[in-house]
């Protein structure tokens, strides 16, 4: 069933709660009055996953960042939401010296036993890593997709493979032996969302249906967990596929990165 305007502007009053409030497994966290940023265990990379500043107040809070992840050395990433504040914080960011990313659409599915029909039953090969010594068909697949080394990030899943096996799940659909599809779904157990991030295919093993099954296995992790809100960001070449699947689209979510 199709959430109205009431169950949308519930869904996104979540999103902006959780942002808020909840921490992730493998992050420090830390936030002043209008900004929350999340640092890696391993002090290598942070995030600014919430921040509501006013249009006079925003170029003094970008350059406070700039200068923590530059004492502090780590990556800088600002994840915007196309409902933060002030409305130009994009534009002020690109001019702080960020580089923007993809504009991806924030898709969410409130899964139901309507919503788990409309994912085709599939034969695929389709495997969990538990450990870190299985990440290297997961990481073969998403080197050759995006045609540079991996490795930084694969040693973070990895980490969280062995110290917070909970809280992430990294799936691999395998043809005749062959690693081909990928993704991951992140939990939390103050959340009431399960993320789903990471979703690969091979050229060779593109429309074989490879990608929605990968959707549908971390779907149904989701639900065995009781989690029914499931969201993802997706670009504009896997919206289509997802919609199709009954996720339905609450804002729209752009990173913008800074690194010296």
């Amino acid at each position: 069933m199709k959430m109205n305007a009431e169950k949308q502007a519930e869904i996104l009053n979540l999103l902006d709660f959780e942002r808020r409030t909840v921490i992730y497994p493998g992050v420090t966290r830390s936030k002043d009055t209008e900004i929350v940023r999340d640092i890696s265990e391993d002090g290598k990379s942070g995030e600014i996953v919430y921040s509501s500043c006013s249009e006079i107040g925003i170029d003094r809070a970008i350059k406070h960042e700039i200068q923590r992840s530059r004492e502090e050395r780590y990556d800088l990433e600002w994840k915007v939401y196309g409902h933060d504040l002030p409305p130009c914080l994009s534009e002020h960011l690109v001019l702080a010296g960020f580089t923007a990313g993809a504009k991806e659409a924030f898709l969410v599915l409130v899964t139901s036993d309507e919503s788990v029909k409309r994912f085709a039953i599939g034969d695929a090969d389709i495997r969990r890593i538990t450990s870190r010594e299985g990440l290297s068909g997961y990481q073969g697949i998403i080197e050759e997709v995006r045609g540079k080394s991996c490795e930084r990030e694969i040693e973070q899943y990895g980490f969280m493979l062995e110290n917070h096996p909970d809280s992430i799940s990294l799936y691999v659909a395998y043809v005749d032996g062959e690693p081909a599809a990928c993704g991951r779904v992140y939990f939390c157990k103050e959340s009431k969302f399960a993320a789903l991030y990471g979703g690969n295919t091979r050229e060779r093993f593109r429309r074989r249906g490879l990608f929605t099954q990968i959707v549908a296995a971390r779907t149904q992790e989701a639900l065995s967990r009781g989690i029914v809100n499931i969201c993802v960001d997706a670009l504009p070449t896997s919206e289509p596929i997802l919609k199709k699947q009954g996720f339905e689209k609450v804002t729209d979510t752009q990173p913008f990165r800074f690194s010296e």
